[in-house]
């Protein structure tokens, strides 16, 4: 009969040497990816937010010329909520998702909307981060029709620009 030269009592596996460099090199990939993944969370709630502010506008407009009555969408900055005054938002007061900020030029903290979906105000509202110093997002309504331009805000020049995606 052959015998192996193998031995039996021999243990097969990863030594603690060769564990240890997998788990740092495991470390080192999850520490490099972390900022990455928090950096696109704070995005996605950007774009949440801006997505519900536009939607609270449209649907706001859209109501104003259906039932033809004025209305009007009042941005709470307090408690980051817009509230749609006389039934204008159809569901609810929407509010935006936790740590965005929200800013808007001028005194009046709405818009309202004409019988014909029209608005006298111009107004720019800013989105940002709570944590960060400067908004990153800008929406313009513009008067008389009411047209949503989306950009980005410059603290510098205190303007809304073209939205860079």
């Amino acid at each position: 009969m052959l015998r192996s030269n193998v031995s039996r009592d021999r243990v097969v596996g990863f030594t603690l040497i060769e564990s240890l460099i997998v788990v740092s090199i495991a470390g080192i990939l999850m520490a490099i990816s972390i900022p990455s993944l928090l950096a696109a969370q704070n995005r996605a709630k950007l774009a949440q937010a801006q997505d519900l502010v536009v939607a609270s506008l449209q649907e706001s407009q859209r109501e104003s010329t259906r039932r033809n009555q004025s209305c009007t969408v009042t941005f709470d900055k307090s408690e980051n909520k817009i509230l749609g005054e006389g039934g204008c938002l159809l569901s609810s007061d929407r509010v935006l998702p936790s740590g965005i900020s929200l800013d808007y030029t001028g005194t009046a903290a709405g818009i309202q909307y004409g019988v014909r979906g029209n608005t006298t105000t111009n107004k720019a509202i800013m989105l940002g981060l709570k944590d960060d110093l400067h908004p990153t997002r800008c929406l313009t309504i513009s008067a008389p029709l009411g047209i949503i331009r989306l950009g980005t805000y410059n603290r510098q020049t205190n303007s809304c620009g073209k939205l860079n995606n």
